[in-house]
């Protein structure tokens, strides 16, 4: 193939101007190509059998403009409709473009466009429900998952519980060696957490140094075996420069009963938490229906990190 011809189908092939006027110019003389052609056979030039040659001439000459207009417009109503799919239902969009014109390329551009918009809001999503600094959820992304959760659990009869945990003196790590070294310990924390846990717990970070941590399928029993086996090893973690056993933390267990929802059962954990602290940290206390109504009347006076509702002393 010459480079001139090269060039030539090139630009028929990327250009949808050209293409449209070549079918359109085809299209409109097909008629007369088809009445040269009968001349040029020899035929006779008698009325009936010309008007009915330019008749069927005229007709496939239109049909093969809107067919083949049809054609090169194919891409746009398949970008139609995966777009409509899109914003119904979020199904991605995904158009098989092979034309390299115009047509082809905004096809290919806002299927792509839509992918990076896609993948950028699965970002946005995942970081708005995510703790960055631990890796582990968030307060939003638990108060959605435990929704879900407690209904799951309540239609199926099945137990779950919760564990609240606050890092012990984590306020005097910070002042005496820096929040760089605090943020290494919540890190240490978070990275304990996803290891102790199973593939379907759910964890959260939900304050500076206070995690809570969702359990399906799990009794109080069981919750509490969890909590120790989170308790011993932070207590066996060692953060430079802090010495081993600096790390501790204090926990609170819950299990859920019937109508509960993750406030009343952060509310009752809170309450076995400030126990824990109260008996010298570092040790696991379980909250009993006994003391639910104990917890909702301190929670207005004694909310996590303010003075003990037992004896009025700062515990944490």
């Amino acid at each position: 193939m010459t480079p001139m011809s090269s060039r030539l189908t090139r630009m028929v092939q990327t250009s949808l101007t050209i293409k449209v006027f070549t079918i359109c110019f085809v299209s409109v003389h097909v008629p007369l190509l088809v009445f040269i052609a009968y001349l040029a056979g020899g035929y006779a030039a008698k009325a009936e059998p010309v008007l009915l040659l330019l008749l069927g001439a005229t007709v496939a000459g239109t049909a093969i403009c809107l067919l083949s207009l049809w054609w090169m417009i194919r891409p746009l109503r398949q970008l139609a409709y995966a777009i409509r799919n899109y914003r119904a239902n979020g199904t991605p969009v995904r158009v098989q473009v092979t034309s390299k014109d115009e047509i082809g390329l905004l096809a290919s551009t806002v299927t792509d466009m839509v992918a990076e918009t896609e993948a950028l809001m699965t970002k946005l999503r995942h970081q708005a429900m995510t703790d960055l600094l631990t890796g582990l959820g968030n307060r939003r992304w638990l108060n959605e998952r435990a929704a879900e959760e407690l209904s799951r659990a309540e239609r199926q009869g099945e137990p779950l519980s919760i564990i609240v945990l606050d890092l012990d003196r984590f306020k005097g790590i910070n002042d005496g060696h820096g929040h760089e070294t605090g943020d290494r310990v919540l890190v240490a924390t978070g990275e304990i957490v996803r290891t102790c846990l199973r593939s379907y717990d759910l964890a959260a970070r939900i304050g500076g140094e206070e995690f809570c941590i969702l359990l399906p399928r799990t009794s109080l029993d069981e919750a509490e075996s969890i909590a120790e086996r989170l308790r011993t090893t932070l207590a066996a973690t060692t953060v430079p420069p802090l010495r081993q056993g600096r790390m501790t933390a204090s926990f609170g267990i819950c299990a859920a009963s019937a109508g509960d929802r993750l406030p009343d059962m952060q509310l009752r954990a809170d309450f076995a938490l400030y126990e824990a602290k109260r008996d010298g940290r570092n040790c696991i206390r379980r909250a009993h229906d006994s003391n639910a109504d104990e917890a909702i009347a301190s929670a207005t006076l004694a909310p996590v990190k303010t003075p003990s509702p037992v004896n009025g002393t700062h515990i944490l």
